[in-house]
């Protein structure tokens, strides 16, 4: 009698602990959604223009909540291949916005106010380290040629490469998406090839194909991005 008590007991016990676990995962769960928008561009200080870049692998906006914190951690989402960004998920509150991991000199953060509901706008200017001028890009033949000079923005950065990248698999070509054995390899440049023109022929395109072809360049940077020409399309 005593055992069948005790197990009664214990039971009754289990049974309330199980009905308070679930009455508060329920107050959890009223919480809204997170429905306040950012949204902006990186601008090109050069181009004046939106920043050329690739997505995903172009740059990241990195978030701060400070409404809080004076020492948030810090979270991220990918900027566009055109150089805007929108995120429409983020908590009402003030944050420390600023685009990083990008081929440009990273700028000072804005402070911005995120609205529940409500769309927050933040641009930036920036400086990006290779910029290209002269750029032709056109079939001649069976072949492709590119024609470009490229002009270093950064007093002190060191030249890395240029490449010029193609594919007839996908429109976003880039370091993401394109075909080796058409494309070319990583092309060791010095500060001696800036302002020159530069001509690179793609001689392994096959006829028929629609080929989508941009040229990247990079200087030694901490994110290893390359800064790119406009994406051109090119039937063989």
């Amino acid at each position: 009698m005593y055992k069948m008590k005790k197990r009664q007991i214990l039971k009754s016990i289990l049974c309330i602990a199980i009905v308070a676990s679930l009455g508060s995962c329920s107050k959890v769960d009223n919480y809204d959604a997170p429905d306040g928008t950012l949204t902006g561009s990186v601008i090109d200080n050069v181009s004046k223009k939106p920043i050329v870049t690739e997505q995903p692998n172009g740059f990241r906006i990195k978030y701060s909540e400070i409404s809080w914190s004076d020492a948030p951690i810090a979270q991220y989402f990918w900027g566009k291949a055109n150089g805007t960004f929108n995120n429409t998920k983020l908590f009402a509150g003030k944050y420390q916005i600023t685009p990083v991991e990008g081929a440009f000199v990273e700028p000072q953060p804005q402070t911005v106010d995120i609205t529940s509901g409500g769309v927050s706008k933040a641009d930036f200017t920036v400086t990006p380290y290779i910029s290209f001028s002269g750029v032709s890009i056109v079939k001649n033949g069976s072949n492709v040629t590119a024609t470009f000079t490229l002009t270093k923005n950064v007093v002190g950065s060191t030249p890395q490469n240029y490449r010029v990248f193609a594919t007839s698999a996908t429109p976003f070509v880039g370091t993401v998406a394109f075909d080796s054995a058409v494309s070319t390899g990583e092309i060791k440049i010095t500060d001696g090839d800036f302002g020159v023109s530069k001509v690179v022929t793609l001689d392994k395109l096959v006829a028929g194909r629609k080929y989508y072809i941009r040229i990247g360049a990079r200087c030694t940077n901490t994110s290893g991005r390359y800064n790119f020409t406009e994406i051109v399309t090119i039937q063989m």
